[in-house]
């Protein structure tokens, strides 16, 4: 696995900003929404929809989708520091997790090579999803719900990091990658 500090001469550099390319955007958007309704409708397939809904009362059923979102939100978080762990066991690098007011992202110096960009940024989804499909088979049926909306939106919220890595893996030239906030670098060489 190859990072360099400074980006070595005979790149060029193409910026990816998925909020600034509304486009972009809108397109991934319509494919993780059309995507996220097949994974409601095969769970449907797998356990009766009704069990998330089951509570005794508004409260017990407000109750359970405020903690949804909580572990939701902890586990958006929770990939960040995952990321950061990854990129110190690939690099010996330093990073840190920068929280905004409605979300997190990692920052690093170094630049990285196709493989570990990809490892780094799909491999803290992959563990989080995993962990949710063994909790779901382990906990009783009537969590299944709860912890399957919880896989969707993981799964839907690493459409991003997807798309680069579909981008990345269509090079064909030399390329090291680097985020910078919320934008991705991807240098090729010329």
């Amino acid at each position: 696995m190859t990072y360099e500090n400074k980006l070595p001469s005979g790149f060029e550099t193409d910026t990816v900003d998925l909020d600034s390319d509304k486009k972009l955007g809108i397109k991934l958007c319509a494919v993780t929404g059309i995507a996220a309704a097949v994974l409601i409708v095969l769970g449907c397939l797998i356990k009766n929809i009704s069990l998330l809904f089951d509570a005794s009362g508004f409260f017990a059923l407000l109750g359970r989708f405020i903690l949804i979102m909580l572990i939701i939100a902890a586990c958006l978080i929770g990939q960040e520091y995952l990321r950061c762990f990854v990129l110190g066991e690939l690099t010996s690098k330093p990073a840190r997790v920068v929280r905004g007011r409605m979300s997190a992202r990692i920052e690093y110096k170094c630049w990285l090579d196709k493989r570990s960009y990809i490892i780094m940024s799909l491999a803290p989804a992959a563990a989080e999803c995993l962990l949710m499909i063994i909790l779901m088979l382990v906990l009783p049926a009537k969590l299944f719900w709860q912890c399957y909306v919880i896989f969707v939106v993981i799964l839907a919220g690493a459409a991003g990091d997807v798309y680069i890595a579909y981008r990345l893996l269509r090079e064909k030239r030399e390329v090291r990658i680097k985020n910078e906030g919320y934008k991705i670098l991807i240098a090729t060489e010329k």
